[in-house]
């Protein structure tokens, strides 16, 4: 049985409290995986020793982490449906 004939909300959440990743769909996600995946790839190799400053590669990372999530849901809840 589906969640339509369930009569169960399988619209989008309202925007009013959703953050601001929540509308980006597929294409996003793959954009901000790919752009947190090249920010962090440049301050790999960019080099800096001395550099003690980890918040550039949390930010980095964290754009990566996001990127993926919405990708891989966005693409398992269309393969599931």
């Amino acid at each position: 049985m589906s969640d339509r004939e369930r009569d169960q909300d399988t619209g989008p959440a309202p925007g009013g409290d959703a953050p601001w990743w929540a509308g980006l769909g597929p294409a996003g996600g793959v954009a901000l995986a790919v752009s947190g995946a090249g920010l962090l790839l440049w301050l790999v190799l960019r080099g800096d020793a001395a550099d003690d400053d980890w918040s550039r590669y949390y930010g980095a990372g964290k754009v990566l982490a996001i990127g993926c999530v919405i990708a891989g849901t966005t693409l398992l809840a269309r393969r599931r449906g």
